[in-house]
């Protein structure tokens, strides 16, 4: 797959509607192409702006029909001086009654008023960082890619991330508090590679993405789409927990993450 046939298939990515076989194969190509991740990332970023805070209004029945009551009558078939006809239905046209011009207004001023509040309310870097996370939490559970190194050992999964990208992550033994590690992969959040440490609780998948530095948002604990997520910060790493399990369970997990040698937080 080149640039060209991954640029058909961004904007499905982005909208979750890529199939399965086209998924792997835009993986594949996202693993050498900064510039189309790039792009990806920023589909992602305007699909959750677009879609935070979206409302729909519709106008009162009230002023429904004093716009119709003020367009032209149809004209009488009959009626010879048409000319006339037509210059007395645009004069009413243009000629509304007060009480019409007065909702008008009102429906201008709310809309106004609209798209001031959804500038002010523009989703924080946090809630972009989240929805990215949970995207490509599903996009690896629907291609078959939640893992690309499997093993139940964290100095087997620690290494591999070595020469991939340019930290070292975490990985920590969480079995014996019910959190058994199976893997990582890498991903890409906000157009940068990052490591992801993927535990289970029972048959649910915990995904845990590692990201340099503190700039990707706070959000602490939040639901989207169905899935759990917690964020929190720690030896200037961001960390991101994501799964369908319960928010109980997540709860656990970050609390025995916290606990696990070597996890003093600064």
């Amino acid at each position: 797959m080149d640039c060209n046939d991954a640029r058909n298939l961004l904007q499905a990515c982005a909208d979750g509607e890529v199939g399965a076989a086209d998924s792997v194969r835009l993986e594949r190509h996202l693993e050498d192409c900064e510039r189309c991740v790039e792009s990806l990332s920023n589909l992602q970023a305007l699909r959750a702006a677009t879609r935070h805070g979206a409302t729909y209004h519709r106008a009162p029945a009230e002023l429904r029909a004093r716009i119709m009551a003020a367009l032209p009558a149809p004209a009488d078939p009959g009626f010879s001086n048409s000319g006339a006809a037509e210059a007395a239905g645009w004069r009413r046209w243009f000629t509304w009654s007060p009480a019409a011009n007065a909702a008008l207004a009102a429906v201008t001023m709310a809309a106004v008023g609209l798209s001031l509040f959804q500038y002010n309310g523009q989703p924080s870097q946090g809630d972009l960082t989240a929805n990215a996370i949970v995207a490509s939490h599903v996009r690896g559970l629907i291609s078959n890619r939640a893992i690309d190194v499997v093993s139940s050992d964290r100095h087997t999964v620690k290494p591999w991330f070595n020469g991939r990208i340019d930290y070292a992550p975490d990985v920590r033994d969480l079995g014996a508090a019910g959190f058994p590690l199976v893997g990582g992969r890498l991903d890409y959040v906000d157009g940068q590679r990052v490591a992801v440490i993927v535990y289970r609780r029972n048959q649910h998948p915990i995904d845990v993405f590692v990201i340099p530095g503190n700039n990707s948002g706070k959000l602490g604990e939040a639901e989207r789409q169905g899935y759990q997520l917690e964020s929190w910060e720690a030896h200037g790493m961001h960390y991101w927990a994501v799964t369908d399990a319960s928010a109980g369970d997540l709860r656990m997990f970050v609390q025995a993450w916290r606990n696990a040698e070597g996890g003093v937080e600064r």
